[in-house]
């Protein structure tokens, strides 16, 4: 008796429908291994396609921004890269500015603190162009913050914490509009990505805020006998992809058939995704932008 879509339920279900449909044994097949690769790679291509919905985040990322320091002065005897700088007085609240900027006052550039202890004046920065005598007033500002550790994309941006949307967009748009050295102002216009979990605002906060912003996880591989996060009813597209990959992987001509049932239900979870989040209204249906549009 063959399996049936309701045995979809972890990955020893899709690998044994794979092996099944390839022609190959149950137990001990010569490719056994690489079939879970394969449903690996059906699963990850699956999930590159499209932000689905059973990929976000079950609680929304949150971010606290940093305030801008003006009460303090700095010194570099030297410039150079690595340079050693001098604070007038330890940070209050025993801050650390690692990953701070530093904008010498009357200066067009900015250095990035690369090492500082909180409670300590001595401070690295990336480099420098010129020397700063004492007492050189200064502004430290963090423009830049880290995303949720299982970040994978954006649902739609940021929310800041009066309910005004910050767009995203690409580092060179926003390199492009805005100034740089940037500038303070907030809410800012746009982030965008300059690390694959790092972001960049377009103006830099002057006190702490609040942010949120839904995205979608990095999934992880599938394997063993977790469960799928993939609906019941859209599994069978993870098999027909594990298929299509392990005929391909055996040069079988069969792989074409499995390859256009795979891509049939690519736009299947697409079409299924899109009803899951806009309902069967008519006041809800419209255009789905996904990241970065």
């Amino acid at each position: 008796e063959g399996l049936t879509i309701a045995d979809f339920d972890t990955f020893q279900d899709l690998k044994a429908f794979v092996l099944s449909q390839a022609d190959m044994l149950a137990t001990l097949d010569d490719f056994d291994t690489a079939v879970g690769q394969v449903l690996t790679l059906a699963y990850a291509d699956m999930h590159a396609r499209h932000p689905f919905y059973w990929a976000l985040s079950t609680l929304p990322g949150t971010l606290l921004t940093k305030a801008q320091i003006t009460t303090l002065t700095i010194t570099v005897a030297a410039a150079g890269a690595a340079a050693a700088g001098t604070l007038s007085a330890a940070p209050s609240g025993a801050i650390s500015l690692l990953g701070y900027k530093i904008r010498p006052s009357g200066k067009s550039w900015i250095a990035r603190v690369t090492a500082h202890t909180a409670g300590e004046t001595a401070v690295t920065l990336d480099a420098v162009p010129e020397a700063l005598a004492a007492g050189t007033a200064m502004t430290a500002f963090k423009d830049e913050e880290e995303l949720a550790s299982d970040f994978g994309y954006w649902d739609n941006g940021l929310w800041n914490e009066d309910g005004v949307f910050i767009e995203v967009w690409d580092l060179e748009r926003l390199l492009g509009t805005y100034a740089d050295p940037p500038s303070a102002g907030w809410p800012p216009r746009a982030v965008a990505l300059v690390a694959t979990r790092k972001v960049r605002f377009s103006t830099y906060p002057t006190a702490i805020k609040r942010l949120e912003y839904p995205y979608l996880i990095t999934e992880a591989n599938i394997s063993g006998s977790a469960a799928l996060r993939v609906p019941q009813p859209l599994r069978w597209v993870v098999a027909m992809g594990g298929v299509y990959f392990a005929l391909l992987m055996k040069h079988d001509k069969r792989a074409g058939i499995f390859k256009q049932e795979y891509e049939r239900g690519i736009e299947t979870a697409i079409s299924f995704d899109r009803r899951v989040r806009t309902g069967m209204g008519r006041v809800s249906q419209g255009v789905t932008y996904g990241a970065y549009s």
